[in-house]
């Protein structure tokens, strides 16, 4: 049991206190700020330091291979030396055992030039990770709002309403639920190839599927415990309409858990476009997915794996996700603030 003079100080905290107590939340946060610079720092870098360098580091049409000056051998012991026949008559047909050849390395490795190293075709992985933050941004960021405004708008109206309404909406959220968002995502990507689907469009068409069904049921059974509550009673029975009901009292207790939906939402589109990406449905050459696919589907080319660009766009999408996740943890001690503050307030002791 906490002291009453301890609660009344921990519920007398403003929401932003409360989040930011969460050490987890606040990393989260300084995780979304880093990618949200990342969108503003490109542009930049591409007017100003790399102006005169569009041709490098450009990140669709780029080219900055570093030059491999190697001799010809039947078998390789020094990589950075040596290199096999066969790979000699890749880069000239003509080479022989004993020629020194000149070849271009793609992929290549990190260096001082190229922080995150090169990829198949020649171009800066970090100008391409850079230039995929605005559309990841634009996925996730939509999807949000649109998920967060159905689940509300659905489960507000299956509380106030009740019978045929809540039946209904119930139904489509049970059906959606079946078919999971990110796979019908893919179905969708696939069949149109993914000339519907831009950044835009995949996060509203996600944020419809994810608000209809997941987190509609979740913000659709505490609508329906809020609607429970002596004071709604006493509302209805006053003679309060449905949506006098849903406007003055339900909206506001939905809030803060539609926050955390929306934040659940965001890591779901993204996971989901960048999925559809790797498996060439977008048009966009420098998706974080894309550029997972480039490095898996494009290594035959070279013959060399491309480690470097896999791991930068697996981990660009990990890192903006975790950051995301680690911020609901903070918006959910808001929540359970915000409610444990509503009841206190309606008169009852809370326990912890």
């Amino acid at each position: 049991m906490v002291p009453e003079s301890g609660l009344d100080s921990r519920l007398s905290e403003t929401p932003l206190n409360v989040f930011f107590r969460n050490p987890l939340a606040v990393i989260g946060l300084v995780v979304i700020v880093t990618f949200a610079l990342m969108v503003v720092i490109h542009p930049l870098l591409m007017s100003t330091l790399w102006s005169g360098e569009r041709g490098v580091y450009d990140p669709v049409t780029g080219y900055d291979a570093p030059i491999l000056v190697a001799t010809v051998v039947e078998k390789v012991t020094d990589p950075s030396t040596e290199i096999s026949l066969t790979d000699a008559r890749i880069a000239d047909i003509t080479a022989n055992l004993g020629d020194v050849i000149e070849k271009r390395v793609q992929p290549a490795p990190p260096s001082g030039t190229h922080w995150f190293g090169t990829d198949v075709f020649g171009r800066d992985v970090f100008s391409m990770v850079l230039s995929g933050a605005w559309a990841t941004f634009v996925v996730g960021l939509s999807a949000a709002f649109v998920s967060a405004m159905v689940a509300v708008a659905m489960s507000i109206s299956s509380a106030s309403f009740r019978g045929r309404t809540d039946r209904v909406l119930s139904r489509v959220s049970d059906v959606l639920l079946l078919l999971p968002a990110p796979l019908l995502m893919i179905i969708l990507a696939g069949g149109t190839r993914g000339e519907f689907l831009t950044p835009i469009n995949f996060g509203i068409a996600y944020g419809l599927l994810a608000g209809a069904s997941t987190a509609a049921i979740v913000l659709r059974s505490h609508a329906l415990s809020t609607a429970q509550r002596p004071f709604i009673d006493a509302a209805r029975v006053s003679g309060a309409s449905g949506w006098y009901l849903a406007r003055k009292h339900l909206l506001p207790h939905m809030i803060p858990l539609a926050a955390v939906t929306m934040v659940s939402s965001v890591v779901g589109a993204v996971v989901a476009h960048g999925f559809a990406s790797w498996l060439a449905y977008s048009d966009e050459m420098t998706n974080w997915g894309a550029i997972m696919f480039i490095a898996i589907g494009f290594s035959s080319l070279t013959g060399n794996f491309a480690w470097n660009v896999l791991i930068a766009g697996a981990g660009a999408i990990s890192l903006f996700c975790a950051g995301f996740y680690l911020v609901s943890l903070g918006l959910k001690d808001v929540a359970f603030r915000g409610n444990e503050k509503t009841t206190r307030r309606r008169g009852l002791r809370s326990t912890v």
